[in-house]
């Protein structure tokens, strides 16, 4: 599956020639699995990674939320691993503080696998299940969990004193990691935590999923206000949902319905929706 953000979208109106408008600056996202990431970054990733049963949230029972923005622990980060990678199960216990988290069967199925030695060297009998991960560690479990081949290239500035420095070169050389410091993104931030959503690009890259949205707008109405920045539909015939939203993206609407005056944002003459400057603004 292809999820396309950036897919643009042709408006025309009467009179007019058809616009490109960028779906990510048009409309707003939808409301997926969870309710706590809508219009994040990484929202997409957090799908899919969901959709391969990586995750199922943050908050049990009812799992509706993800915390995107909360730090991954080592314990979580066992079991996105375990499941991404289908683990076979331990035959051993290898740490000692793990007897009482929920992760611990997952954390002994890395350890089984070669993916950690542990946090407390030498001795290595401990694996810190509630610390915060870092970006340097988390390159490591990703470069030894999913086998991605060795790289000569120093890919940023500042990892030069880590001993993570050839896992991050490494996922960097694969694509799984970008930077932090976007655009140069000569830059890794190898100590800082990486967050729950984070953690999810890294997942999607490195098992090289994504999500598509089901519908070409991120949204499934045909709710002229969940439109925002693009001229009204007055009448959409017998058209049911699916139909109207493909003809949108294919931009050819114009041919079955009428538009409202493109000034008139949701029918209403609001036009605060779209700023002068705004690049989704279609007027």
């Amino acid at each position: 599956m292809t999820f396309k953000r950036t897919a643009a979208i042709a408006v025309a109106t009467a009179g007019a020639m058809l616009i490109s408008v960028p779906a990510a600056l048009a409309y707003p996202s939808h409301a997926g699995t969870f309710t706590d990431d809508d219009g994040n970054v990484h929202e997409a990733s957090i799908e899919a990674i969901f959709d391969e049963n990586v995750t199922d949230g943050c908050n049990p029972p009812d799992n509706d939320e993800y915390c995107p923005d909360s730090s991954i622990t080592r314990g979580q980060m066992a079991k996105f691993l375990d499941r991404a990678l289908n683990l076979d199960p331990a035959t051993d216990d290898y740490f000692t503080d793990d007897d009482d988290s929920v992760f611990e069967d997952h954390i002994n199925r890395l350890r089984e696998a070669g993916i950690t030695d542990g946090c407390n060297p030498p001795d290595n009998d401990e694996f810190c299940p509630e610390d915060f991960i870092t970006r340097e560690q988390m390159a490591k479990f990703l470069d030894l969990g999913f086998e991605v081949p060795d790289s000569d290239e120093n890919a940023f500035d500042d990892d030069d004193d880590s001993i993570f420095e050839d896992h991050i070169n490494a996922i960097a050389a694969d694509g799984i990691a970008k930077g932090c410091n976007p655009p140069e993104n000569d830059e890794f931030c190898p100590l800082e935590d990486v967050t729950r959503a984070q953690m999810a690009s890294f997942m999607a890259r490195a098992m090289e999923i994504s999500h598509e949205d089901p519908t070409p707008f991120g949204n499934e109405t045909c709710d002229p206000a969940y439109l925002p920045c693009v001229p009204t539909v007055e009448e959409m015939g017998d058209l049911d949902c699916s139909e109207i939203l493909q003809h949108y993206s294919d931009g050819v609407l114009n041919d079955i319905v009428e538009f409202k005056d493109p000034h008139q944002i949701n029918g209403d003459g609001d036009d605060e929706a779209c700023e002068v400057g705004d690049p989704a603004r279609v007027t």
